[in-house]
């Protein structure tokens, strides 16, 4: 009886310290809302302080501060409407097709994000995509 109980607490220590292991490092790479991002980007600075999260099926678009540099990100989503993660290192801002208007990007379009690094919109990077989803 002894041995199954030590068998079964190991097993059961395994299997939480796997799951611990795989929750870290999914939290690590991504900022919520699961692997399913269809374009990830960065600021073009050498930090990289800012990343963007794009989701097309719902028109998602999260914007991170990535970097304890004091200098807040910023993007300006196919000239419809702008976002800034304010509040330093670790901060994002959402919005998606639910807040309707602007945030409900057209389908079958390229839409552009220009993305920039603090007040003065230095480093900027600029991306695309066709919302085809």
């Amino acid at each position: 009886m002894l041995r199954r109980t030590t068998t079964a607490l190991a097993a059961a220590a395994l299997l939480a310290g796997g799951l611990l292991a795989t929750a870290t490092s999914a939290s690590a790479s991504d900022p919520g809302g699961g692997n399913d991002w269809d374009h990830i980007w960065t600021t073009a600075d050498k930090a990289h302080g800012g990343t963007v999260y794009i989701r097309e099926h719902g028109d998602v678009v999260k914007l991170c501060d990535t970097a304890a540099d004091g200098a807040s990100p910023r993007i300006n989503v196919d000239g419809a409407y702008n976002l800034t993660a304010a509040g330093g290192n670790g901060a994002c801002i959402t919005r998606d097709a639910s807040w309707g208007g602007a945030y409900d990007l057209p389908e079958g379009f390229t839409v552009n994000v220009f993305l920039t690094l603090g007040p003065n919109g230095a480093d900027e990077a600029d991306y695309s995509f066709v919302n085809d989803h």
